[in-house]
Formats: C-alpha cells, structure tokens, sequence
C-alpha cells in the first residue's frame, strides 16, 4: 500500500462537489483525514492540513471500474467500463482518522467525487496502481489462513491484572474537573439519583443528608424520607448511632406500613456509608418488624435489593429469616409473584455467603458465586448496591487485595456469565471478580459524564467500553452490564442525533452493533426500543446492518408468535450472518417463554397450534439439519468456501440453541424413527465439524472456543435421548435406533477426512455407553448390552472393522466390562478379526497371485503389503488386549484359550504366517503371554505358540528365557497328531541361533539351559522311527551348543545331554530367510488409486467353431424363420415367383422389426398405381427428452 494522492479539496458549485481524478486505475483501501494545522509528512514540514469544521459526513463516489482477472486470456478488445458510482459515507469527528476502503479484487477506480458540508478537507489516499497488463502468474506456495486472536489488554487497561480494579475508573473520573469521588458517583447514578432540581444546584453533587437535623424523636417514615440523599463518607459513627438509635426506638407493632418503611430505610441504607447499614443490622430487632403476615411482593423486593450489601445479607442469613421466607413460600394463598420475589431473595443471601467465601477459599464452587455476580447486574438498583459494598466495605477490599496478581494461564479474564462456562481456578475467579468491578465502576463514571454532560471523559469512557467489547473475558461482562435500562437508554440517546458525527456518537454505534450480535440482548425491551428507534444519518452502522438488526429486534417486539413463525415457515434459507441472527433471537424468544412459569411449555404449544401446525421439535430438527449441512460444507475435507469465523462461531452457537429447545421439546413429542434418525445424523455431523474447528483454528478464537462448548452439547443432547423412553408406538426403543444409525453414520464421512470421522463417531458413540456396569439407567446392570447390541450386530460388525487398533482395542473393552459374560460380544468381535484374518492368509494371496498376473509387479505387491497389514493390526489388537497391563487381559487370555473357534482362527492366522515366512512382534508377544495358559487350549493354537515361540527364539525377537514356557507348551501334546519334521525344522533353528549368538549362550541359566535338553529329548522320544535327525544346525554348531551349556545344565540333566549327544543327528540346511511385516504402511497415491479400480480382466477372442458343427451359423436370416417357412424350398437357395415375396411377407412371424426400412424394390405393382413416390420428411419432436426413442416420420403431400 503506498499513497495514491495527496490534497486539500474545496467544494465548488451549487452541488458543493469536489473531485479527484487517478492517471490510471487505482485500488483504494484507506483515506486518512488530518486535522487543520496538522502536519501529514515529516519530512516536507511545509504542508500543512487544513480541514474545516471539525467535524462533518462526507459522502464519497467511487468510479467503479472493473478489472482483469490474472487467469482471464486477454480479450481482444477492451470491455468499455461502465458509468456506474459507488457511494459510500464517511463521518469525520475530527482529530486525524483513518478510514478504511474494501474495494475488493475485481474493481478498481479512476474518479474520486467527494460532497458534503465542508468547506476544506485536507486527506491522503492510500492503495495500489493496477498494471494495464497482469504480470505473469506466480507460483502457488500454500499458507496457513490463521484467525486473528484476541490481543490481551493493557496492563494500563487490564483491572483484572491489578490490585485496584477501580484503578481505570478513578483515571478516567479525573479528565473532569472538580469531579466527585467514585463512591459518591456510583450512589447518585444507580442508587440514590437525584432529582431535576438537584441538578441545577450550585453545591451539586455534594448534597448530603442531615439525619440529625431533627432533634426530636423520628418515626419510620421520616427516616425513610431522611435518608433519599447521600450520607457524607466523613459522618462520625456517633453521629450514625443516634440516628439508629431513634430508628430502633420508632418501631412499633407489627403491620404492613412497618415492614413497608424498614424493608426501604435498609434498602436506601445499603449504599450510603458502611457503617450505616452495619449499625442498622446490629441495633435493630427485624423479628419485631417482619412476619408473613405483612411480608408482601413489595417488601420483598425492596429486601432483595437491600441484600445486595454484604452487611445486610450476611444478618439476614440466619435461621428465623430463613425460616420465615420458607413459610411464605409454603404458604397456600402465598400468589406466585410473591414466591418468586421470596425465591430471589433467599438465593442472593445465600449467594453472597458462596461470594465472600470464594474471595478466601480455593477449593469453592465458583459458579454459584458468578451466579450472585451475574444477578446483580440485571438491575440498577441491585447493582450500584453491590458495586458500592466491593469497593467501600473494608472487609471484601482487603479479601480482595490479599490474592496476589499472578501470571494466569490465559490472557484474559474467564467466561463465567454463561451457563457453558468451564472449571476456573482461584486465581482466575479473582481476575474474573476484578475485572467485573473494573467494567462496573467504568460504566459509573460514563454515566456521570454523559449526565453532566462531558464530551471528553464521555469519548474516553466510550472508547474504553469498545475497545474492552474486544477483548475475550470483558466483552461478556460489558455486554451482560450495557443491558441496564439506563445504560441502553443512554446509548439510544447518543445514536438519536449524529449530525455532525461525533466520536462518541460513533463509539455509541460500534458498541451497539456490537451488543446485537448476543440475541438474548434483543430480549430486553429496552434494547429493541433502542434498535427501533435506529434512523439515517448514522456514523457507523450502514443500511444494511440497520435493516438486518432491526428486522431481529421485530421479532422480539412481535413476541412468540413471530419466532415460531421464523420456524415453521422458512424453507430454503441462505446462511448469512443476519439469517443466523434471526433464528438465534426467535429461539432466544422461545426459550425466554419457556422460563415463564405463567407461560410455559403449554404456551408455547398453543401458540404453535395456532399457526395450524404441530410438531415444534421436527422443526427445530429440520433446522439442525440444515445447520450440520452448513458447517460440513464450511469444514469440509474438499476445497472449503472463503473461510468466515464469525459465521462459524455464530453457526455453532446456533447448534448449542437448538440443543437446549430440543432437549426441552424431546420428552413433551411425539418422537418417530424419522425425528431420531435426522437428529442423530445431525448431532453426529456437528460433532465431527467441533473436531476440524478444534484443529483448524486458534485455540483462543471464538469459532474454537463455540466448537469446543458445542461439542459437550452435542455429548449432552445424545445421552439425554437416549435414556429417553419414547412414547410414540413407531420407535419402540430409542437407544438402539440412536446407536444403529450412528454406527451407520460414522462410516459415511460426507466430505469430511474419513479416519478422523469414524474416531470421532466412535468418541460420541463412546460417551453414550454406560461409564460401567453400574451407571446404566432405567435397566439392570447387564442388560444395557441386551437391548441393544443384539439387535445392531451388522452395522456394528462394519463399524468396528473401519477402527484403528487403538480404538478397537478400547471398544472391547467397554463391551466386556459391560458385558460381563452375559451375550459374549467381545467373543464375538474377535471371532470377526480373526476370519478377516484367516481370509486374508488363506485367500487373499491366492487371489493376488491368480488374477494380478498381468499387473504391475508395485500393484501385486501393494496388494500383499496391504493384506500382511491388515493381519498385523489383527495380531495388535490381540496382543493389546493379553497384555498384563490390560483391564481384561485374563478375560482375553481365558476366551482365546477356552473357545474353540478362537483358538482354530488364530492357530491358523500365526501358523500362516509361519509358513509364508513372515513374522511380527506382536505375534511373539502373543505366544509368550500365551503359553502359560495354553494348556486347556485347543492343539492347533499351543502347536502355533510353540512353532512362533521357537521362530522368536531364531529370529532373536524373544530370549532364552522363554524356553521354558515352551517346553510346557510340548509336554502338553502328549499323544497330539502333530508334524514333528516342522517342529524338528523349528527348534533345529532356534538351536542354530542360541549357538551361534554369544548374547543367547550368556544369558542362558540353569533353568533355560535344562528346558532346552528336555526340549530336545522329549523332541526325541515322541519323534516317529528314522527322525532323530535336527535340521537347520551344523555339527559344529551343536558342538558349540554342546560345549556352551554343559556348565549350566542341572546334574540331574548332565546325563540326559551327553545321551543327546550321540542320539541327534544334525542335518544342514539352509532356512529361508523370515520377513517382518513392517510396522506402517507406505503406498503412493497412484498404487491406491489402481488398487480401488475393479479388476478388468484381460481381454481374448472368443473361439470360433467350426463350420462343419453349425453350417446355418454362418447365413444371416431375417427374420431367422423365414427360410424354414417359405413354401418354395427345394435346397439352400431360394427362387422367387410371382407373389411369393409379397406371401411370405404376410405371415405373423415375417412381421418382425428388422431395424430397418422395408425394401421397395420388388414392389413395381406399388409404382403403377401411383403418380409419385412418397416423400419422408423426417420432423423432430422438440419436446423430445435426449433419452428417448428417435422423433417420428410425418408422411406429407
């Protein structure tokens, strides 16, 4: 970007234009205008700016010109560029500003006309020259698009990082002059506002109340009338004494005025000096003022707002007051305003009590004390109470100030005003408490400037607001607070008049678009009042966005009718940021009736009923739908759309507002297979879109954080469905039809990388099992796996093949402990492994061998790379599950061992590789754990472990330690048929390798090298007549053998290995050589592409018989009957007299289409009864489909 121009324009003419010409086609992406006087260059002094008045709108045209894109073949001709102006506004506000232009790729401009009521403007143009020709294409390097992340505070600007937070709010409160103190501004904007008249007072704001002025005796109600003003933070407690002395005096008996009064002295006690109310709750004798008698919906109230001081809340928790509110709750004739009223009181009190010991202790809950926080700032007068105790009240100062500022784990404080918030620490609560102040007192001191009003203080306050709005942490605690009705209606003010545009006029605008991207503000009447009211001219929001949050704020104002109208009649929906407004305030809308008790679900229903519709949770699924499709297609594996975070962020908040409405709307339908299926399908998809956006974007933007609370949603939603009892008669179980069609579904990757789609299916599935045997619900321990499992074998059986190893293995395990022996689904699931198994040895290479012949040799081996593969993973997952380690190793180790066919198919799986010479750890690990128990397996499976054990021993994959599991192994094939020349061949090598290995013959002890010679001799003794012989060692190899074990052989055996000696033969033959399946898989993505092709056999001639065999074979008839059937046949020719022709042709089976047009040769009679021919004239049929059959012949004259 480098400056275009540079200059001073002065409006001329009756239209009061100025304009600006480019010498070539420029894209502008800022202008900056300088104040009168500023210097614009450094190094050329003496231009100076000059820019009159201060402040005004300019509207500014832009000549739109297109431009040639870098792939587009040049054209030879020049498109003529149209006359067309691009308008768009800007409000300078003085001061130097710049403003930014998107002109975007595809126009540039050469005309700049500028209007307004101006009378100079001094600006530079920045951006670019565009090239009459495009330069040569570059070549394509790929980057990351990464998503800008929140920038963390300022500590200058970060109350959460400081141990003053009212720090921000003091510096801010001194840009006015003679200003009071903070805790006197908090009191007069939210607690104790003054009146009009006040305010035109000369010693305003410091009007003080006098509570001693009267030196009589006082009654409740004078002292209620005393105290509308503020108390001077410098009162003597003496003072304060009398003044509760003569309060305490003047109650009387027990009535409905009385109650009345006290509730509002302690409510306007709450924010004046600290002292005040402390001496209030001490001195006076509540039981003799409140009772349910004369506690009415106002009292209360007034209690309630009195209770946001910790003084009043921490008297008022004791058993008599809590005792009294519980019977008025209780009470009959208690009306349901009035209990609710007692509800929130009882729950600040107690809120106040978690507030005060989350300060202190970190071992607390802190989301009840972010409840209490969250409360307060719903009204003003609650509010400023509880603003004015944190920062004045001694006691919550100093717990505050005793937690040190540390460095947190994250930049910003935590999200805790939200119901998806997530586990805090201590420290993080603090910063969360002091940035809550921090925002809290800032917004006292706008309110104060605005009052006044004070431009300068009111801009920096503004600002201050706006900068913090984008700032994770503080944006949800100035948005939750900017909701005050008195802060909205001071943000309407601001926007309601903007000519000239001001700076706090435009702070005012960013702030309140900022506001409509959260729908539960558009819940507040005030903020809709505030949206309605929007009108042009404005500085910031343009038309369009005006229009979009306006058409959301109608929503809101129309009330529960318009959202489920929103619902039920959108059909096809273009997913933009103001659609997902829309819906996300008519489901705000909902949900907000929802919560009305007077309302309620059968409300809403009505509501429904009235649109002549039913069904709200098929349409809040519909939409869900739509919702996964969008975020598949913004998330998917194939080439993306332009990348939109916010649309993203926004989609999955979305997601979690159809989560909450549907779990709430499920138990009260009627629910079918159709609305499960769709459902499942859709919570499986956004829950595969969580996973890419978790990897895809930084783990501190917005998208990432709504995925990840999101996909808990997600998690929620399935679990709470399937516990479910359906009460519709076409889905009798709604679990097995939840877990039959995620199972189907995870083998459907739609776009989505397919290894990460089934993993995260098998994460959802996982989360919707029973943790363990004990946590199933609504059924008995083991029969979770009976309702269910049976009835999905198929789909699960398909599902469990496309798993990993590790996820296979972790499967199995769940299943069994929740199994526990009851359906054998574990057993079946490695009976499955181990036939892939079985085929792919036995089968496969055959197959390869057979047809892959003529192939590419890389084809034919792939092919066996892959099925060794496959058989590897096999044996992993079998070898993960034995392993000691393993949670069911003794139920893997017992089922291998005890079932038949599992013994058969993995004897024959390792005895397969055996023979094709291969070999892999995982096998070896599987004999050696094997071998202990083997004893009551099946024959085939203890002759594999020993044959593998032998081959680890040769191969140097297991030591010699294992030779005496195997010689367990062969005693226990004692009268077994059994191939002793394979076992002589096998044990012959391992032999041959202990022998020539200096490691083997080292680590050889008494106990290894007595297994071998009763290995050998048993070998001996059980070997058929004539095969004594050892094969695969040298004489001089069992010499060595010899030699290296006689010191370590037992006494008991010396003899037995000298009678060895002479008996065994060794016979030398060279073993061939044992491959390892390689541990990965390595295959180009040409192989892959060939080996998903279908096999193409080769092609040949067809043999041809002979003509001897089928002489008729070789005359072309038509049709093939008519040679049969002519009455003239005397041979192989045909002579035709007469008619004959014409004869032959009438007959039934002579009328078949031939496929082609009759012959007119022979029908000369047709000719002489004719005067012409006639003449076809094919005519087409235009609404012909290109599938059909040919347009018909029209015969004309």
């Amino acid at each position: 970007m480098r400056l275009l121009h540079w200059c001073t324009l002065e409006p001329a003419g009756p239209s009061n234009l100025a304009a600006i010409r480019f010498s070539s086609p420029s894209r502008v992406q800022s202008i900056r205008i300088f104040p009168t006087n500023a210097i614009p260059f450094s190094q050329c002094p003496e231009v100076i700016a000059r820019t009159e008045p201060d402040s005004f709108f300019l509207d500014v045209y832009f000549n739109a010109h297109p431009t040639q894109s870098a792939t587009q073949p040049d054209a030879k001709q020049k498109q003529k560029a149209p006359n067309a102006l691009v308008p768009t506004i800007i409000p300078y506000s003085g001061g130097q500003v710049d403003f930014a232009v998107n002109m975007g790729d595809d126009f540039a401009t050469r005309l700049m006309i500028v209007s307004g009521n101006f009378e100079s403007v001094s600006m530079a143009i920045y951006g670019e020259v565009l090239l009459e020709r495009s330069p040569s294409p570059v070549l394509y390097q790929p980057r990351n698009i990464s998503a800008a992340d929140s920038l963390p505070a300022t500590y200058g600007l970060d109350p959460s990082s400081a141990l003053d937070p009212t720090l921000v709010a003091n510096q801010l409160l001194e840009l006015i002059p003679n200003a009071p103190p903070l805790s006197l501004v908090i009191r007069l904007m939210f607690c104790l506002k003054p009146s009009n008249d006040d305010w035109e007072l000369p010693e305003f704001p410091h009007l003080y109340s006098d509570l001693d002025e009267e030196e009589l005796d006082i009654d409740l109600e004078s002292a209620f009338r005393c105290m509308s003003r503020p108390v001077a933070d410098d009162s003597q407690l003496d003072f304060l004494q009398r003044f509760v002395d003569k309060v305490a005096e003047a109650i009387g008996p027990k009535d409905d005025s009385q109650s009345y009064f006290m509730a509002g002295i302690l409510c306007r006690s709450a924010s004046q000096h600290p002292s005040l109310a402390q001496l209030l709750m001490e001195n006076l004798d509540l039981e003799q003022v409140f009772d349910t008698s004369n506690m009415d919906k106002v009292t209360i109230l007034r209690l309630w707002d009195a209770s946001a001081n910790s003084d009043i809340a921490k008297h008022l928790n004791t058993d008599w007051f809590l005792n009294l509110l519980e019977n008025i709750q209780s009470s009959p004739i208690t009306d349901r305003e009035t209990k609710e009223a007692v509800q929130k009181l009882a729950d600040r009190i107690h809120g106040w009590h978690a507030f005060e010991d989350a300060l202190s202790n970190p071992q607390t809950n802190y989301n009840e004390a972010a409840s209490l926080m969250k409360e307060v700032g719903l009204e003003e007068q609650s509010f400023g109470i509880w603003l004015e105790s944190v920062t004045t009240h001694q006691g919550l100062v100093t717990k505050l100030q005793d937690n040190l500022v540390l460095p947190l784990g994250q930049s910003h404080p935590p999200v805790l005003l939200h119901s998806y918030s997530t586990a805090v620490s201590h420290d993080d609560f603090i910063s969360f408490v002091r940035a809550y102040i921090g925002v809290s007192c800032v917004l006292a001191v706008y309110a104060w400037s605005d009052s006044l009003p004070n431009d300068q203080c009111r801009e920096r306050t503004l600002g201050v607001l706006r900068l913090w709005q984008e700032i994770d942490g503080y944006r949800e605690i100035v948005n939750h607070l900017l909701l005050l009705r008195q802060m909205t209606f001071r943000l309407e003010c601001m926007t309601a008049d903007n000519d000239p545009p001001t700076r706090s006029g435009i702070h005012a605008e960013q702030i309140l678009l900022n506001l409509a991207k959260n729908p539960r503000s558009f819940l507040r009447d005030d903020f809709v009042k505030c949206v309605l009211s929007l009108r042009q001219p404005l500085s910031y929001i343009n038309e369009d966005q005006r229009l979009s949050i306006r058409s959301a704020a109608l929503i809101a104002d129309d009330g529960l009718s318009a959202a489920i109208d929103i619902l039920i009649r959108t059909n096809s929906v273009s997913w933009d940021a103001n659609q997902i407004r829309i819906f996300r305030v008519a489901l705000s809308v909902i949900g907000n009736h929802l919560e009305n008790e007077e309302i309620g679900d059968w409300g809403v229903l009505e509501s429904v009923w009235t649109e002549e519709t039913h069904g709200i949770a098929n349409y809040l699924v519909d939409i869900l739908v739509n919702v996964s499709k969008e975020l598949t297609r913004h998330l998917a594996l194939t080439q993306p759309p332009p990348v939109m975070h916010e649309i993203i962020h926004q989609l999955f908040r979305l997601s979690n507002d159809l989560f909450a409405l549907i779990t709430h709307f499920g138990p009260i339908s009627t629910i079918t297979s159709r609305f499960l299926r769709s459902l499942t399908v859709a919570v499986s998809d956004i829950f595969v879109c969580t996973d890419s956006a978790d990897i895809s974007f930084s783990q501190t933007s917005s998208a990432c954080i709504a995925a990840q609370e999101t996909r808990q949603g997600c998690i929620d939603l399935v679990r709470g469905f399937t516990e479910l009892i359906p009460s519709a008669d076409l889905c009798k179980n709604g679990s097995t039809l939840m877990l039959r069609t995620l199972l189907e579904q995870g083998l459907r990757p739609h776009n989505q990388d397919p290894a990460r789609h089934v993993l995260q299916v098998f994460c959802l599935i996982g989360h919707i099992m029973p943790l363990s045997p004990d946590d199933a619900t609504d059924v008995t321990p083991s029969s979770w796996l009976m309702v269910n499992i049976p009835s999905v074998l198929v789909e699960l059986g398909a599902f469990f093949r496309a798993l990993d190893v590790e996820s296979k293995a972790h499967m199995v395990k769940r299943l069994v402990n929740l199994d526990q022996g009851v359906i054998g689904i574990g057993e079946w699931l490695l009976q499955e492994e181990f036939g892939i198994g079985e085929w792919l040895l036995q089968e496969e290479f055959t197959c390869v061998a057979g047809f892959m012949q003529s192939l590419d040799t890389t084809v034919t081996d792939s092919h066996h790379s892959i099925a060794q593969h496959q058989v590897l993973l096999i044996l992993r997952l079998t070898s993960d599950l034995i392993t000691p380690s393993s949670q069911v190793s003794t139920w893997a180790i017992t089922t291998l061992c005890t079932s038949p066919e599992l013994s058969h198919l993995l004897a024959v799986c390792m005895v397969s590789l055996l023979n094709s010479n291969l070999y892999s750890s995982h096998q070896a690990h599987i004999a050696q754990n094997l071998a202990p128990h083997s004893a009551s397996a099946e024959c085939s499976l203890r002759i594999a472990v020993v044959l593998t054990l032998f081959r680890g021993i040769r191969l140097h994959e297991l030591g010699c330690d294992i030779l005496e599991s195997a010689l367990v192994v062969l005693r226990s094939l004692d009268g077994e048929k059994i191939n002793f020349e394979e076992l002589q061949w096998e044990v012959g090598c391992a032999t041959s390798a202990i022998a020539c290995s200096s490691d083997h013959l080292s680590s050889l002890d008494t106990k290894a090298a007595d297994a071998m010679v009763l290995t050998l001799s048993w070998l001996l003794e059980n070997a058929s007549i004539g095969t004594s012989g050892l094969f695969g060692i040298s004489v001089a190899e069992w010499g060595t053998l010899c030699l290296g074990i006689e010191d370590k052989v037992s006494p008991d055996n010396a003899p037995l290995l000298n009678a060895l000696r002479e008996k065994i033969s060794p016979r030398v033959k060279s073993p061939v050589l044992t491959s390892f399946i390689p541990e990965s898989l390595e295959i180009s993505l040409q192989t892959i592409g060939i080996l998903l092709e279908p096999p193409v056999p080769t092609p040949s001639t067809p043999k041809r018989k002979s003509p001897s065999q089928d002489v008729l074979g070789l005359v072309a008839l038509s049709p093939p009957t008519a040679l049969l059937r002519s009455p003239a046949i005397t041979g192989l020719t045909k002579t035709y007299l007469n008619n004959d022709f014409r004869q032959l042709r009438q007959l039934p089976s002579a009328r078949q289409n031939t496929s082609r047009l009759p012959s007119m040769h022979v029908d000369e009679f047709e000719l002489s009864t004719s005067g012409s021919s006639p003449t076809l004239i094919p005519v087409p049929n235009l609404n012909a489909e290109i599938f059909n059959l040919a347009p018909p012949f029209n015969i004309t004259q």
